[in-house]
C-alpha cells in the first residue's frame, strides 16, 4: 500500500509541474527553449542579418568552420559572410531572403532543417533594371554546442526561377540567349551571374537529382549519429 500511495504522490506532483519540465534536458534549447523554436529562429535570423548585412550577427549562426553550399559559393561560412561583404559594398543589386516555415528533425544535440527560400535580386542591365527570383530549399545540419544551436552544414537545393523587367514594359530578346547552357532550375539566376564575371558551383545542387539524393542520406546518417 504504500508503495502505491508513494507512486501516486509522484504522478500529482509530475501533473502538477509547469508546462515542459518533466521533458528530458536534450530536448530544450537555451534558456529552456524548445529546440525547433530555437532552430526556427536561427534558420529566419540568417536570412535577415545577411540582408540587412549585419555582418558579425550572421557570423553567429554557424559553427566555427561550418560550411556553405549555394548558387555562387562552396566552403566556409567565414569566407561567404567575407565575400558577401565584398558584394554589398558594391553596392550593384539589391539582395532579399523570403523563407517559409522549416520542416524540423530532433536527435538529441543534433538535428536537421529543411526551409523553402525565396531569394530575390534587383540589380541593373544596360537595358535597365530587373528583377530576378530564384525558388529553393536549404538543407541545414545543425548541432547543439555549449548550450547553443548553431548550423555546422547548410546546402542550397535549386527548384526553379525567373526574370522580370523593372523600368521598361518587357525584357529584350538578348536577356534570354545562351540560357541552354546553364540548368533550368536557376538559369536567369545563373546567366546574370556570368555577365557580373561570377561563376556558377561546380558543386551547385538541383532538385531531384542525384545529389539531391545524396545529401539528403547525409542528413539522416547526420541524425542518425546523433
Amino acid at each position: 500500500m504504500k508503495s502505491m500511495a508513494a507512486a501516486a504522490l509522484a504522478l500529482l506532483a509530475l501533473l502538477t509541474l509547469p508546462a515542459g519540465m518533466g521533458a528530458r534536458a536534450e530536448t530544450e534549447g537555451t534558456d529552456g527553449m524548445n529546440p525547433k523554436t530555437e532552430i526556427a529562429e536561427l534558420v529566419n535570423n540568417w536570412g535577415f542579418w545577411r540582408d540587412q548585412e549585419r555582418w558579425p550577427e550572421l557570423s553567429s549562426v554557424f559553427h566555427p568552420g561550418g560550411t556553405i553550399s549555394i548558387s555562387w559559393y562552396d566552403g566556409p561560412h567565414e569566407g561567404f559572410v567575407d565575400a558577401s561583404k565584398m558584394i554589398a559594398a558594391n553596392g550593384t543589386a539589391l539582395l532579399k531572403h523570403q523563407f517559409g516555415v522549416p520542416s524540423i528533425r530532433v536527435e538529441g544535440t543534433r538535428a536537421v532543417s529543411e526551409v523553402n527560400v525565396v531569394i530575390m535580386v534587383r540589380s541593373s542591365a544596360p537595358f535597365g533594371t530587373v528583377d530576378t527570383t530564384s525558388h529553393a530549399r536549404f538543407i541545414d545540419m545543425l548541432e547543439k554546442r555549449d548550450g547553443a544551436w548553431k548550423i555546422q552544414k547548410r546546402v542550397a537545393v535549386y527548384e526553379k526561377d525567373r526574370i522580370d523587367p523593372v523600368d521598361m514594359p518587357a525584357l529584350p530578346p538578348a536577356v534570354f540567349e545562351g540560357l541552354d547552357e546553364f540548368p533550368a532550375e536557376l538559369r536567369f539566376l545563373a546567366a546574370s551571374m556570368k555577365k557580373a564575371g561570377i561563376e556558377l558551383s561546380k558543386t551547385v545542387v538541383l532538385d531531384k537529382s542525384p545529389e539531391a539524393k545524396v545529401l539528403y542520406e547525409e542528413a539522416d546518417a547526420w541524425l542518425a549519429d546523433a
